[in-house]
């Protein structure tokens, strides 16, 4: 039998705490999402949620280096 959730971060999915985290920053690594959904080819369909929901606020994601980069442009 599973254990009931003992906090409130326990009830709030993984693609929620993705996107309130990257609001937050102003961008997601991949690194951080991968942290979060360690095993991808599982929830694929989350993904692209979390993929087009970042596309739409306008928050950059990507590979760390990259994304370091974009911010010493601005």
């Amino acid at each position: 039998m599973t254990q009931p959730p003992t906090n409130a971060s326990e009830f709030v999915s993984p693609l929620a705490r993705l996107f309130q985290k990257a609001r937050r920053q102003g961008y997601i690594t991949y690194d951080e999402i991968l942290a979060e959904m360690p095993q991808p080819d599982l929830t694929l369909e989350q993904l692209d949620r979390l993929f087009g929901a970042l596309l739409a606020a306008g928050i950059p994601y990507g590979d760390e280096g990259a994304l370091a980069d974009q911010r010493e442009k601005r």
